[in-house]
């Protein structure tokens, strides 16, 4: 495990670190049944979750395989993250056993060692390969290790068959020439040839030594994909299967956003073409049938486009992808409409051999969900690091640039903020920040906010939205973040799916420096009273508000006859619906932070004020 210090400045430097928790695991106290050959599974479902009919539970997880172009999209991943999403209880610094992946009962009653029975899979260690910014996940070190086991029923042993130790992605690309590693193992003992039988890979980590609060954590990856066991087979070369599949997840139908407010969409927003990776893992160039289709919230097709018929070149021996424009670079000829209202779009991407003699069918169609909603996102919504700053400097500042295409009312800023090794992070102060763009990077200081926290762990691995204390009418370009202090650590997440290195800017010193990460920031700014309340529209502040903090008695000025006048929680659960009252008692209601909404009979823009109430 590595702790990767990037400089950028004399005065700080940018850090990127392990995650130290992991996807939670659905609760399975039963084994899956017994099942019957052939085995298979390339965990093109994703989702986290493995496959009940075909494994135990366990602390493995099911990834879209985003970044690692697997042979077919989807892999499993064993680390040092057990199945409730934390650290192994027994992680240290030496080695460890970690996560234990295991088949379900597998029939292989009747069957011979003259049978030719082999199981067969791809591997790749995590880390990933070329510049240390650009990669994803973390080296194994060479004392850990990957390794798989045959049960052996009547006597009720494991026995080892295979292991590799820990190796860099790089290293095997120089020894073999390829990134994922094929192995075959035969099946060839009469000792097997039980109903009972069964595998299970295992990994072995180590923690990396350090002093520094908050930063061990995951470590030791492996993934694993393509997993196949049948008899007939042979233990010679790379075999070929009859299979045309994606690699890659879907991709977002706009220039540079996963999602953006409703009523910042243009036209404009819209990406010209799209980016699919689509593989043959036959022998021989495969005629296959590429399209999508953009489907709305009641499930009628919008938009449909077909690429027509095209060879897929093999994949081996030169891992070679399709490269035909209509299929892996498909011109985008559609837009969504104009909308003002919280939409959601899916758009469903599907592949097929011309002859539908394709073996696995399962991974031949991915989807994406374009969200427009209140807020703006760069980031897919899972984390692959922790993103954080570092100083001497009395102060350090972390903004991101957002684009508005009319003039808006931010009212909140979503974190993901990431657990730490025993909570050192938690309630580290920091304060909300927002500067206008000048020149491509932060410039006016337009917003910083009182003391906030980071959360608490209920409030980790996940976004948490802070409400401003104030609404802030903006426009144009804006970059919204954070203020910290020098002797204190933000662990915020860091998403590698998309590379938005070019809005990240820090200041550590007396200059703004720009990013050098490969990656996207967990922070998404909310506009309109939606972010703040639950209720979407722009903000005006035409209302004075006295007195504030108040005991209980609460007076509007200005406010016209027949106003609608709302009071909710920070939690956006509405204490108080009046009209026309310009006299507000709230002695009932305990001390907290409250946001008072009026809005004008008619309807018009509404006025969003921060109440506190201190009896």
């Amino acid at each position: 495990m590595a702790l990767w210090l990037l400089p950028a400045a004399l005065a700080g430097q940018e850090v990127l670190l392990p995650l130290q928790s992991g996807p939670v695991q659905p609760a399975r106290k039963t084994e899956p049944a017994s099942v019957s050959l052939p085995f298979f599974d390339d965990f093109a479902k994703g989702g986290g979750a493995m496959d009940a009919a075909l494994w135990a539970p366990c602390g493995a997880t099911a990834g879209n395989g985003d970044r690692l172009l697997p042979p077919t999209i989807g892999v499993a991943t064993l680390d040092a993250i057990d199945a409730t999403g934390n650290l192994h209880a027994l992680a240290n610094t030496s080695l460890f056993p970690a996560d234990t992946l295991t088949s379900a009962p597998i029939r292989l009653d009747g069957r011979r060692a003259a049978d030719s029975l082999v199981l067969s899979f791809y591997y790749l260690p995590g880390g990933g390969e070329g510049n240390l910014w650009e990669r994803t996940g973390e080296v194994p070190d060479p004392q850990d290790s990957l390794m798989l086991e045959f049960y052996r029923p009547q006597d009720s042993t494991w026995v080892a068959v295979w292991s590799t130790g820990g190796v860099s992605v790089d290293t095997l690309v120089a020894r073999t020439g390829h990134r994922w590693q094929y192995v075959a193992v035969a099946i060839d003992n009469a000792a097997y040839m039980d109903s009972a039988f069964r595998f299970r890979f295992r990994n072995y980590c180590s923690l990396e030594p350090t002093t520094k609060p908050g930063i061990s954590g995951n470590c030791d990856m492996w993934h694993l994909d393509y997993i196949y066991l049948d008899y007939g087979r042979t233990l010679r070369g790379e075999p070929e299967f009859r299979d045309v599949a994606f690699v890659a997840p879907a991709v977002s139908l706009l220039r540079h956003y996963r999602a953006m407010p409703a009523r910042q969409y243009r036209p404009g927003e819209m990406a010209t073409a799209l980016q699919m990776t689509i593989g043959n893992l036959y022998s021989s160039p495969l005629a296959t049938h590429y399209g999508y289709a953009v489907v709305d919230e009641q499930g009628d097709t919008l938009y449909r486009y077909d690429g027509g018929y095209e060879n897929a070149p093999p994949f081996l021996p030169a891992e070679t992808y399709q490269s035909e424009a209509g299929h892996a670079t498909p011109a985008l000829a559609y837009a969504f409409p104009a909308m003002r209202e919280a939409t959601t779009y899916t758009i469903v991407h599907t592949v097929r051999e011309g002859n539908a003699s394709d073996v696995h069918p399962q991974n031949d169609t991915v989807r994406y969900r374009q969200v427009f909603a209140d807020h703006y996102a760069y980031d897919d919504g899972t984390a692959e690091n922790g993103y954080g700053l570092t100083s001497t400097a009395s102060r350090i500042y972390l903004a991101y640039r957002f684009d508005l295409n009319e003039e808006d009312t931010l009212t909140a800023v979503d974190l993901h903020f990431n657990r730490t090794y025993r909570a050192e992070n938690e309630q580290v102060p920091f304060r909300l920040a927002v500067w206008q763009a000048e020149g491509g990077r932060p410039g006016a200081l337009l917003y910083r906010d009182s003391e906030r926290r980071y959360p608490d762990t209920e409030g980790l691995d996940r976004y948490h939205r802070y409400v401003l204390e104030e609404p802030l009418v903006v426009n144009d370009s804006i970059f919204v973040g954070f203020e910290q202090e020098n002797n204190y650590f933000i662990n915020l997440g860091f998403d590698r799916s998309l590379n938005t290195a070019d809005r990240i800017w820090y200041l550590t010193g007396t200059e703004w420096q720009q990013s050098i990460l490969s990656g996207s920031l967990m922070l998404r700014p909310g506009f309109g009273t939606r972010a703040a309340v639950g209720v979407d529209e722009v903000v005006v502040n035409s209302h004075r508000v006295y007195p504030n903090p108040t005991a209980g008695r609460l007076h509007i000025d200005g406010l016209q006859p027949g106003a609608l006048i709302e009071l909710y929680d920070v939690q956006g659960r509405r204490c108080a619906s009046l009209i026309g009252q310009s006299t507000l008692d709230l002695r009932t209601l305990p001390d907290g932070l409250y946001l008072l909404r009026i809005v004008p009979q008619g309807g018009g823009g509404a006025s969003l004020h921060k109440i506190i109430i201190r009896h």
